[in-house]
């Protein structure tokens, strides 16, 4: 099932919309999100999501005590020691973290359900009006191959722990031969009823969103 075969470009804009959108969300319709994220990504067994979330527990826990300490309100009343957390900042970290981990489940949800060739293709033909900006897509769309094919390489030889050293000595990069010679395509994806229908209703919701934060 991918994506209920909705094409690359949907699936960024979906993205790009619920990343403007998610701030305006509350608690109730960010677990509802989240859940129906989680099924889907168990029903296609991928494994990046927990991945993700397993990489930022820390920053999921400190950001959890900055909001719970320091967020005015009444404090927690079962709480034995004299410096307690608030229910006003303990629900805003539990939002917050709702917001990263939903996108964190809709970035992982799209990294498995395509292949680097269409994520690339996705990217290259969202951003092609911004040629007449002087925005060169193609070089992009090149930087965006490599990143993505050394994060796979990273990968495949299950050499995460020297990654950033790697990265500090970017001279690997000069003498990887796929640096030299790219040959990429671009494959314009197919527009289907339901490509529509999922573009339209979130451009509804965002509109929606936006005149209620004005108002």
């Amino acid at each position: 099932m991918r994506m209920f075969k909705i094409n690359i470009i949907t699936q960024l804009l979906s993205f790009f919309i619920l990343a403007i959108i998610v701030n305006q969300l509350n608690l109730k319709m960010l677990v509802l999100i989240l859940a129906i994220l989680i099924v889907i990504l168990t029903l296609n067994k991928t494994k990046q999501f927990l991945r993700s979330i397993k990489r930022f527990r820390w920053f999921f826990f400190v950001m959890m005590g900055i909001f719970a300490f320091n967020t005015p309100g009444e404090h927690l009343a079962v709480w034995p020691f004299s410096i307690s957390p608030t229910y006003e900042g303990v629900t805003a970290g539990l939002t917050q973290m709702l917001r990263i981990i939903v996108m964190l489940a809709a970035l992982s949800l799209i990294l498995a359900m395509n292949t680097r060739q269409q994520l690339i293709s996705g990217f290259y033909f969202i951003f092609s009006p911004l040629k007449f900006l002087g925005l060169k897509v193609e070089r992009f769309a090149a930087r965006l191959w490599l990143t993505l094919h050394y994060v796979e390489m990273q990968q495949e030889n299950n050499i995460s722990r020297d990654f950033f050293s790697r990265l500090k000595n970017m001279t690997v990069l000069k003498s990887d031969p796929v640096n030299e010679n790219i040959s990429i395509q671009f494959k314009v994806p197919q527009f289907t009823l339901i490509d529509y229908l999922v573009i339209t209703l979130l451009l509804i919701f965002l509109f929606k969103q936006v005149f209620r934060a004005i108002v």
